[in-house]
């Protein structure tokens, strides 16, 4: 029997070295947050030391939308690995960014009351019936009757913005936590989706690249995406001409052999 010590250490391997030196590299490093850089609301120890050894360079990428920026900013900070809230895009912030953009009447926002107070900062007016803008975001107490409020407001002609098509993403203790790609499904049972105008904000859309592209000063193409998707943080970071480093149990490299000893 081989003794361990002889057994190949993965972030040895070609691709941990070439992932290593692509971050080196790179003018931005845009790091995932759920089942990337933390789990649940607990910051991995190997994500944070990646953040600290990119630190200028760092910005947060997710399609979170039950968190607004500061929160993960201090929770990061709280870890001993601090960035700007400038420097956390979140779908369900930049989604009712947008909503307050579009000149909505009457508003239906899906999601928690921290995420309705602030649609309500924003400036939106926020109704149960009869919207002429639906937002959904991560909703946690989704309903029926929620669900019925939706689809009738889409029915009658009511705009669709969606936080992000995920439909689950990890939990910690390999649970699987439900997003609003879920919910989605369910309201898309119920309309013809090609009578609705939808809007989805998250990615693999380019719209949260950018923002963290423009907010860390560089281009896409100096920038590398590290995240767990491979079907929106891998894929949407390609399309848009960012370096991308798929990390997970599914993939060939995990976080810790990003991390330079």
């Amino acid at each position: 029997m081989r003794s361990p010590l002889h057994v190949p250490q993965r972030r040895d391997s070609p691709a941990a070295v070439a992932g290593r030196q692509a971050l080196s590299q790179a003018e931005g490093v845009l790091l995932d947050w759920d089942g990337c850089v933390a789990l649940g609301d607990r910051p991995l120890p190997a994500a944070l030391r990646l953040i600290r050894a990119h630190a200028d360079r760092v910005a947060i990428v997710s399609n979170n939308s039950t968190h607004l920026p500061h929160m993960f900013a201090a929770l990061l900070a709280d870890a001993g690995a601090p960035i700007a809230s400038e420097r956390v895009i979140l779908a369900g912030d930049e989604a009712l960014k947008r909503a307050a953009r579009a000149g909505s009447r009457r508003a239906l926002v899906l999601g928690d009351s921290r995420m309705r107070a602030h649609a309500q900062s924003l400036g939106l007016n926020l109704v149960r019936e009869e919207a002429d803008l639906v937002v959904l975001l991560r909703d946690t107490r989704f309903s029926y009757a929620r669900l019925e409020r939706a689809v009738n407001s889409l029915t009658r002609g009511a705009r669709l913005i969606v936080a992000n098509p995920d439909g689950a993403h990890p939990g910690p203790n390999g649970r699987v936590t439900p997003e609003t790609g879920a919910l989605l499904a369910a309201i898309l049972a119920c309309v013809d989706p090609d009578g609705i105008e939808m809007e989805v904000i998250g990615k693999p859309a380019p719209g949260l690249f950018e923002s963290a592209c423009a907010v860390l000063g560089t281009g896409p193409g100096r920038a590398v995406m590290v995240g767990d998707n491979p079907h929106t943080d891998i894929a949407g970071a390609r399309a848009l001409g960012l370096g991308a480093i798929w990390v997970g149990e599914r993939a060939d490299l995990s976080i810790e052999d990003l991390v330079e000893r």
